[in-house]
C-alpha cells in the first residue's frame, strides 16, 4: 500500500486543486464585469484555464488575421518568458494594445500566470488604427469603433490592480494547500480504513442492473441502479422463480425464456468449473409499476453466484422498431398490398411495441362525413360494426372530434368526458376506458382519417406514447396517399388505353429499317421540343428499335422527354411486328412520371425524419460512414458537431407538445440556414442534432458551431396567440485526423461530442465545447 503523503506533493500544486476553477472564473469574470478589462489564467506549461471577456478589435480583427494573429502569439510567447522571472511584466503587441502578466507563486513553486490586457494606457491615436485597418483590409469604421471599445487605464493603476488580484489568487491558493495539508494528514491517521471502498457501495452505484442469486437459485442481492430501473426491490423477489413470474406475466413469453436460463444453467453445473460464455438475452420486460421496458441483460457464473447484470435499452430499441415499422410499410407499399392489408400490419406492429394497448385505423367516406372502419384488429368485432359509418362531429367520441377538428384529442377517461356520453356503454362492453385520437392528414392538409389507441384503465399520454401516435398517423397518412395515387394512375392508364381513338399512349410503328412510318399526337407531342436535349436517351431507344427488329425479341425501354423547364419519364414496349413493308416494331410508350416521382417521394420519405424534414438517423450513419471512408483515404480532417435544445422539457410542459413540434421545426430551418451546403445536418431523435462537417479543422467546426448557436438563440418562434418564445442549444465539438494513425468510426465520434455537449450543459448550457 503506497504510503500517503501528510507534507504534500507536487501534485497538490497544480492549480486546479488549489483553486476552484469555476469559482476563480466567476471571480475574474466579475472583475471583468466591474473594470472592463479582459483577463485570464494560464497554467504553468502555457495552457489556458480561464478567461474573461475579449474585446473586439482581438476577436473580431487581430485573431482573424494571419499577420496580426502571428504578432498576438509573439506578444502571449514574450509574457509566459517574462513572468518565469519578473513579479509584474507588460509587452506591447504589435497590433497597438498592452499585455499584462505576473506569476502566481505558491512555496517557491511556479503554479499559474494571471494576466491582464488588450488595453490603452492613454486614448488611442485613432490615425495608426486607421493605416492598421486599411494594411490589413479591415472594415475600418467596424475597426475603429473596436480599438474605442478597448479600456484606458493608467499603467501604475494596472499594476496596482494586478498586484491585488494576486494577492487574492494567492491567499485562496495557500488556503487551498493548508487544507489539503490536513485531509492528507487525516488520511494518513486514518491509513487503510479511508482507503477502501466498500464493494457493496460500487455495486450500489453502478450503472448497470445488478443482481445474483445462490445455486439453489435463491435471489441474495439487488442493486439499487436494479430497484431504480425494474422497481424491484430484494423482499419482491426472493428466488429466480418470482423473478421470472413477475418481469414476464404471460406463460407463452415466460416459458421460452425460462427455459433457456434452466438449459444454460445445466450446462454451467455439467461443466465441473470449465469457463462457460454468459448467457446474453435481450427482451421486453414488466416493471413492478406495471409498464414495460426492454432490457439488456447477461447471465454468468461467478464463485458459485449465479450474477445478473441488465441496462435498459428501451428508447434505442423503440427508435429501431419505428424503423422497422416503417421500411416494413414502405415495402408493402411498394409492392402494391391492399391497403387493408398495410394497415393491418402497421396496427400489429405498433401493438407489439405495448401490449397493453388496442389501436385502430378509421377512414372518411368519399364524402368526408363519415368515418369507416379500415384496420382494428384487437378491437371486438360489434365494437368495430358499431361505430362503422359514424357521422364526424364536436363531441363525437375521440375519433369523429379528430377527423372534425383535424387536430388531437386526448380522452383520459372515458367514463367521465362529456364526447364519450353516447358510446360509455359501448366502450364498458369492449373494456374500454382510455382513447387518444390523432386525425390522418394528407400532404395537402386534407383529413383522411384518424388513428386511435385505446387503454383498457383511465390513461393518460406521456412523451413515448405522443410521438407513437403521431409517427403511426403519419405512416399511415403516407401509404393512404401512395395507394391513392397508385390506383388514380392504374385508372387514368386504363382510361386511357380504352379511348383508342384519342390515343392516349405514345404509339409508333417503324419499318424494317428502323424508320418511323407512322406515329399518333400524343407521340408527335412529346417529341416536338428541341431535339438536342434528349438526344441521348433517344440514341438508346433507336438502338433498342432497331435490336427488336434484327431478333424479333421484345424489349422495353424506359426514356426521359425534356418538356420546358419539366421533364417527362416513358416506358416504352416495343414489339416486332409485321406491316405493309415486310417486319418493323410498334411501340407504346406510357408516362410513368407520377410513378417515378412517387418512388423518389417514399425514397425520400425513408431517409428524412417525419416532423423536421432533416436527414433522420438511419440515413444520416450511411452518409456518415460514407464521408469516413472518403476523409481515411485522403487524410482529411472530419468534425462532428453535436446540439440538444436547452430545458426542452419545459417548452413541452408549458406549451403543449404541437409547440414543441412547431419549436424542432424552426430550428431544423435555422440549422439548415447556418450550416454549409456541404455539411451533413441531421435530426437523432427528441431535441438532439447532429452535423458532419468534411475537410473541416477544429477552429472551423468551433466557428461554425458558434455561429449556429447564436442562430438558434437569437431566433424568436411565433406562437399562435401572438406571443412568441426563444430556445437556446450546448453544443458538443469533436475533429478526427485520419493521418495520426489511429483508428475511427462514427460511433467514436458522436461519443466524444455527446461527452462535450454534455460539459456544455453541466457548464451553464447554451454554449460551445470541444471534446
Amino acid at each position: 500500500m503506497n504510503k500517503i503523503p501528510v507534507n504534500g506533493s507536487d501534485d497538490d500544486y497544480r492549480i486546479e486543486k488549489l483553486l476552484d476553477i469555476t469559482c476563480f472564473a466567476e471571480l475574474l469574470e466579475g472583475y471583468y464585469q466591474a473594470t472592463g478589462i479582459p483577463n485570464g489564467l494560464v497554467g504553468p506549461g502555457g495552457e489556458l484555464i480561464t478567461q474573461a471577456g475579449w474585446i473586439d478589435a482581438c476577436t473580431r480583427f487581430h485573431r482573424g488575421h494571419e499577420e496580426t494573429n502571428r504578432r498576438c502569439v509573439e506578444s502571449n510567447c514574450t509574457l509566459l518568458e517574462q513572468a518565469q522571472t519578473q513579479k509584474v511584466c507588460n509587452s506591447l503587441c504589435k497590433n497597438g494594445l498592452y499585455d499584462y502578466a505576473t506569476p502566481i507563486n505558491i512555496d517557491g513553486k511556479h503554479v499559474a500566470t494571471l494576466f491582464m490586457g488588450q488595453l490603452l494606457h492613454q486614448p488611442p491615436d485613432l490615425s495608426y488604427y486607421e493605416q492598421q485597418a486599411e494594411r490589413f483590409n479591415y472594415d475600418k469604421a467596424a475597426y475603429i469603433e473596436a480599438i474605442k471599445q478597448a479600456p484606458v487605464i493608467p499603467k501604475a493603476q494596472l499594476e496596482k490592480q494586478l498586484n491585488h488580484m494576486v494577492q487574492v489568487t494567492t491567499v485562496l491558493a495557500q488556503s487551498a494547500l493548508s487544507a489539503i495539508r490536513e485531509h492528507h494528514l487525516q488520511e494518513a491517521l486514518s491509513h487503510s480504513k479511508k482507503q477502501r471502498i466498500e464493494i457493496k457501495d460500487l455495486l450500489d452505484n453502478s450503472p448497470t442492473g445488478i443482481s445474483w442469486c445462490d445455486e439453489a437459485c435463491n435471489i441474495e442481492y439487488i442493486n439499487h441502479t436494479f430497484t431504480r430501473i425494474l422497481g424491484y426491490t430484494l423482499e419482491d423477489l426472493p428466488d429466480v422463480d418470482s423473478w421470472y413470474k413477475a418481469a414476464y406475466p404471460d406463460p407463452e413469453v415466460r416459458h421460452p425464456i425460462e427455459k433457456i436460463f434452466k438449459r444454460w444453467l445445466y450446462s454451467q453445473k455439467k461443466s465441473n468449473g470449465a469457463f462457460m460464455p454468459p448467457l446474453t438475452t435481450e427482451s421486453t420486460v414488466r416493471c413492478k409499476d406495471g409498464t414495460s421496458k426492454r432490457i439488456s441483460s447477461q447471465v454468468s457464473a461467478v464463485n458459485q453466484k449465479i450474477l445478473y447484470n441488465c441496462i435498459d435499452i428501451t428508447e434505442k430499441w423503440r427508435i429501431e422498431q419505428r424503423n422497422l415499422t416503417r421500411n416494413r410499410m414502405m415495402e408493402r407499399v411498394a409492392q402494391g398490398e391492399q391497403l387493408r392489408s398495410i394497415m393491418h400490419q402497421l396496427i400489429t406492429d405498433i401493438e407489439s411495441d405495448d401490449p397493453s394497448i388496442r389501436c385502430s385505423i378509421l377512414l372518411l367516406d368519399a364524402e368526408g362525413r363519415h368515418l369507416l372502419n379500415c384496420a382494428a384488429p384487437s378491437l371486438p368485432d360489434f365494437y368495430n360494426e358499431a361505430i362503422h359509418g359514424v357521422e364526424i362531429g364536436e363531441g363525437v367520441g375521440s375519433c369523429g372530434t379528430a377527423a372534425f377538428l383535424g387536430k388531437r384529442v386526448i380522452v383520459e377517461d372515458i367514463d367521465t368526458h362529456p364526447y364519450w356520453a353516447p358510446y360509455r356503454e359501448l366502450a364498458a362492453r369492449a373494456d374500454l376506458r382510455a382513447c387518444w385520437s390523432e386525425p390522418i392528414i394528407s400532404s395537402t392538409g386534407r383529413v383522411l382519417g384518424s388513428f386511435a389507441i385505446y387503454h383498457n384503465t383511465p390513461n393518460k399520454p406521456d412523451d413515448h406514447d405522443i410521438q407513437m401516435i403521431s409517427f403511426a398517423a403519419n405512416l399511415a397518412s403516407i401509404a393512404i396517399e401512395t395507394l391513392k395515387n397508385r390506383e388514380e394512375l392504374v385508372r387514368s392508364e386504363q382510361a386511357y388505353r380504352s379511348l383508342a381513338e384519342n390515343a392516349p399512349d405514345a404509339i409508333a410503328r417503324y419499318d424494317g429499317v428502323g424508320d418511323l412510318i407512322y406515329t399518333n399526337p400524343n407521340f408527335a407531342a412529346l417529341f416536338a421540343s428541341d431535339i438536342s436535349e434528349n438526344d441521348s436517351y433517344l440514341e438508346h431507344y433507336r438502338s433498342v428499335i432497331k435490336k427488336v427488329i434484327k431478333t424479333g425479341t421484345p424489349q422495353q425501354v424506359e426514356i426521359c422527354i425534356h418538356t420546358g423547364s419539366s421533364q417527362r419519364y416513358l416506358m416504352f414496349n416495343i414489339v416486332s411486328e409485321e406491316n405493309e413493308g415486310g417486319g418493323g416494331a410498334l411501340a407504346i410508350g406510357r408516362d410513368i412520371t407520377l410513378h417515378r416521382e412517387m418512388e423518389h417521394k417514399l425514397e425520400k420519405q425513408a431517409r428524412s425524419d417525419f416532423l423536421t424534414q432533416l436527414i433522420n438517423r438511419r440515413h444520416f450513419f450511411e452518409l456518415a460512414n460514407r464521408e469516413m471512408l472518403v476523409a481515411s483515404r485522403y487524410n482529411n480532417a472530419l468534425s462532428l458537431i453535436m446540439f440538444d435544445l436547452d430545458h426542452f422539457k419545459q417548452v413541452n410542459d408549458t406549451y403543449g407538445h404541437a409547440i414543441g413540434d412547431l419549436v424542432l421545426q424552426r430550428i431544423a430551418d435555422v440549422s439548415l440556414t447556418t450550416v454549409r451546403a456541404a455539411d451533413i445536418l441531421a435530426r437523432l431523435g427528441g431535441e438532439e442534432f447532429v452535423v458532419l462537417m468534411v475537410q473541416t479543422s477544429h477552429d472551423e467546426a468551433l466557428q461554425s458551431a458558434e455561429r449556429l448557436r447564436q442562430a438558434i438563440a437569437s431566433t424568436n418562434i411565433a406562437l399562435g396567440s401572438g406571443e412568441a418564445i426563444s430556445v437556446t442549444a450546448s453544443f458538443g465539438v469533436t475533429t478526427i485526423h485520419f493521418d495520426s494513425g489511429d483508428s475511427h468510426t462514427i460511433n467514436h465520434m458522436i461519443s466524444d461530442a455527446d461527452k462535450a455537449m454534455y460539459r456544455a450543459k453541466q457548464e451553464g448550457r447554451n454554449r460551445v465545447v470541444y471534446a
